[in-house]
């Protein structure tokens, strides 16, 4: 069969059945505008944990007098401990400079002398940073007499622990019922369509049109449809991120906008969608094979 003739079928099917294009059309542009936000919000809500992770540390408070031979020692035999990845120690002057910073307001206005101890920042490799094994290194770090006390920030910690397998299993769970849906709401729609051009197609199979030539027009509509529908989506999904990304990123946390590749595959997806619910929905109901 003639190329031309399936374009020009193809045409004559978009201009018989407008409102039912655009509604498919519609119907797979909110598909993908929906997985494309989940996808945005779930991969920078991972992203959110990872970054409260990253700033989870020790602080061991040293006691007040500590000589610098000593500290160097201290400061080597706690690097041999497993799990530390780097040791920095803050004199007691420079905790007064954070607490500055944090608070605004300087420590010497406050009191007549600067009661901050020195400390000892220990930052530790990601796979440590969980209550029981930063427990067990603070059951290490309190044997030495140099050290007054050992903080974490357990709390945030167990926030962190308990919500991070329950997110990764509901972003999963999302992600499979949105698809699907989408799966199911694009091929319902698409059957209707279909079902709107039974007439049309009957007639053809009566007067010996092969299935090639009554299904492959069907297919470049479902295929035009997913990938305007997908292009839509793209757009909206732009601006709607672009949006939020200049209102509400700030310097802690900068938003992830979706790169080039992300976008096309969303279109691929759209497309497919479109196509594959022709084809699904040809099969199914109107039983050309």
């Amino acid at each position: 069969m003639n190329p031309s003739y399936y374009f020009k079928e193809f045409l004559r099917y978009l201009k018989t059945a407008k409102s039912a294009v655009f509604s498919s059309t519609v119907v797979i542009a909110l598909s993908v505008l929906l997985l494309g936000i989940f996808l945005t919000i779930s991969i920078n809500s991972v992203k959110l944990l990872k970054l409260i992770r990253d700033k989870v540390e020790i602080d061991a408070y040293l006691n007040d007098g500590i000589q610098p031979g000593a500290l160097s020692r201290l400061s080597a035999d706690i690097k041999t401990i497993g799990g530390v990845k780097n040791v920095t120690y803050i004199s007691k002057d420079e905790a007064a400079k954070i607490f500055a910073q944090d608070f605004g307001q300087d420590i010497l206005e406050v009191f007549d002398y600067n009661p901050l101890p020195a400390s000892l920042k220990i930052n530790l490799y990601d796979e440590y940073k969980t209550i029981d094994r930063i427990e067990k290194i603070k059951g290490e770090l309190v044997k030495y007499k140099e050290i007054n006390d050992v903080v974490y920030a357990q709390k945030n910690l167990e926030i962190l622990e308990r919500n991070s397998q329950s997110l990764v299993f509901l972003n999963l769970s999302l992600f499979v019922i949105i698809t699907f849906s989408s799966i199911f709401l694009v091929g319902n729609t698409i059957r209707l369509m279909i079902q709107s051009k039974k007439d049309t197609i009957e007639i053809m199979k009566l007067i010996g049109s092969t299935k090639e030539t009554i299904r492959t027009p069907f297919i470049m509509e479902g295929f035009f449809q997913g990938f305007l529908g997908s292009i839509l989506a793209v757009i909206i999904l732009q601006i709607f991120l672009s949006y939020f990304y200049s209102t509400y990123t700030n310097n802690d946390f900068n938003f992830t906008i979706m790169d080039t590749k992300f976008l096309i595959l969303l279109v691929i997806f759209g497309t497919l969608l479109g196509t594959l619910g022709s084809a699904i929905s040809l099969r199914k109901y109107l039983r050309l094979y």
